[in-house]
């Protein structure tokens, strides 16, 4: 019997594996039946600063998703915080963003950032992600101004905030309006599915989801022209994309690296288990 999956994605150009495995019949060469949803029906307005009213996340604590991609930080928080779900590995690609300001900024290094507002999503990959970055370039965390806009890309060209972490098709877009990119981030996702996603299944997604990594590797152009599909054909020749190496497992060191580094800045309140955390084989 096939098994149905409902899957909301996290965004079109990450998830582009999903999606093709959806439609080279990867899944379904696995018995399984996935339902694709891109994005939030709701848009911008569903980005809310509080995750757990989000959509993705509301809808796994429903059961009316079986599996959702999210950054590898917000799968721990979320497993831990909202319940419902364990992460089944390391999700498809390495996950690619910029830290920008507007054309006219005085601003020209991530060091002068220093108590500056950023707009990020709150608690999402770039909201992360910019934090690492700005930790790496010297700014100490309690000086690190993060505020959280629905709309980034707006706060950062109407002069709400003087930076922001960016996504494509938001980098390009922003580039457009002639914002200049300060500094490139990078994270990887986690793949958190509900209770009732047995080992069995979460191996059968893995295993199509690495026949898509393949199949893309095989396919640059039409994953270029795919991922970057929101943008125009001028602006995707020099777009961002997501680096593909195929879903893995998250080993317990990893896990601890992450959990540890969260608890020191506050973004967690205990060391959640491994094992209450992580499906592992």
């Amino acid at each position: 019997m096939t098994r149905t999956i409902r899957l909301q994605s996290d965004s079109n150009a990450h998830d582009r594996p999903w999606r093709v495995a959806v439609e080279q019949g990867f899944f379904a060469a696995e018995g399984l039946k996935v339902e694709y949803h891109e994005d939030n029906p709701r848009g911008t307005a569903g980005r809310v600063e509080d995750f757990s009213k989000r959509w993705k996340e509301s809808q796994l604590q429903k059961g009316a998703l079986e599996v959702y991609p999210v950054c590898e930080w917000g799968a721990i928080e979320r497993v831990q915080a909202l319940g419902g779900g364990k992460i089944i590995g390391l999700d498809t690609t390495v996950r690619t963003g910029a830290l920008m300001v507007r054309k006219d900024s005085q601003i020209q290094s991530l060091v002068e950032l220093r108590n500056v507002p950023i707009a990020v999503t709150w608690h999402a990959g770039t909201f992360y992600a910019a934090i690492e970055a700005l930790e790496a370039a010297g700014v100490a965390f309690a000086e690190i101004k993060l505020v959280h806009a629905n709309d980034r890309l707006d706060a950062l060209l109407s002069g709400a905030t003087e930076a922001a972490a960016l996504m494509e098709p938001l980098i390009s877009r922003a580039l457009a309006a002639g914002a200049r990119k300060l500094a490139d981030l990078r994270w990887r996702g986690g793949i958190v599915a509900g209770a009732d996603v047995d080992e069995e299944t979460a191996a059968k997604l893995r295993h199509a989801l690495n026949r898509a990594i393949a199949w893309l590797r095989e396919n640059e152009d039409r994953s270029r022209d795919e991922v970057l599909r929101d943008l125009t054909p001028e602006q995707r020749a020099g777009g961002m994309m997501p680096e593909l190496v195929g879903v893995k497992t998250y080993r317990p060191d990893e896990f601890k690296e992450k959990v540890d580094w969260m608890i020191e800045r506050g973004f967690l309140d205990q060391a959640p288990d491994y094992a209450e955390v992580v499906r592992s084989k």
